[in-house]
């Protein structure tokens, strides 16, 4: 089976996140990376939408999970985007990178989670 690489960089969102209630009361601007492998052979030999993942349901999908969501920490946000690239869309492995723009003199604190479907088990 061949394996490439379906990639979204910079997906903004509004996100209440962070360890303090105060923190989390307004939404804050994240930013996220998704980095999907799966087989695109088809889809680039047919041109069927079908035949591959549609980025825009995974921009759709991560903005609801983190724009209706609450998290403590950026850990937990990685963790539920890349558990929903697993779950949702037929990919062997996603890669989740979250970035939050928190601290002052530092450009974004960012966290990288990266999976595989087979040690998830499915």
């Amino acid at each position: 089976m061949t394996i490439d690489r379906l990639s979204l960089k910079g997906i903004l969102c509004s996100c209440h996140i962070g360890v303090t209630e105060e923190e989390r009361r307004d939404p804050q601007k994240i930013e996220v990376d998704v980095d999907l492998w799966t087989d695109l052979e088809e889809a680039g030999r047919t041109g069927d939408l079908g035949k591959t993942i549609d980025y825009r349901q995974v921009c759709e999908e991560v903005r609801r999970l983190l724009e209706s969501g609450s998290f403590h920490l950026v850990e937990a946000a990685a963790k539920s985007v890349v558990d929903l690239m697993l779950g949702r869309f037929p990919v062997r492995r996603a890669r989740v990178r979250v970035r939050k723009f928190v601290l002052h003199q530092v450009q974004y604190v960012e966290v990288q989670m990266e999976r595989d479907r087979e040690a998830r088990g499915g």
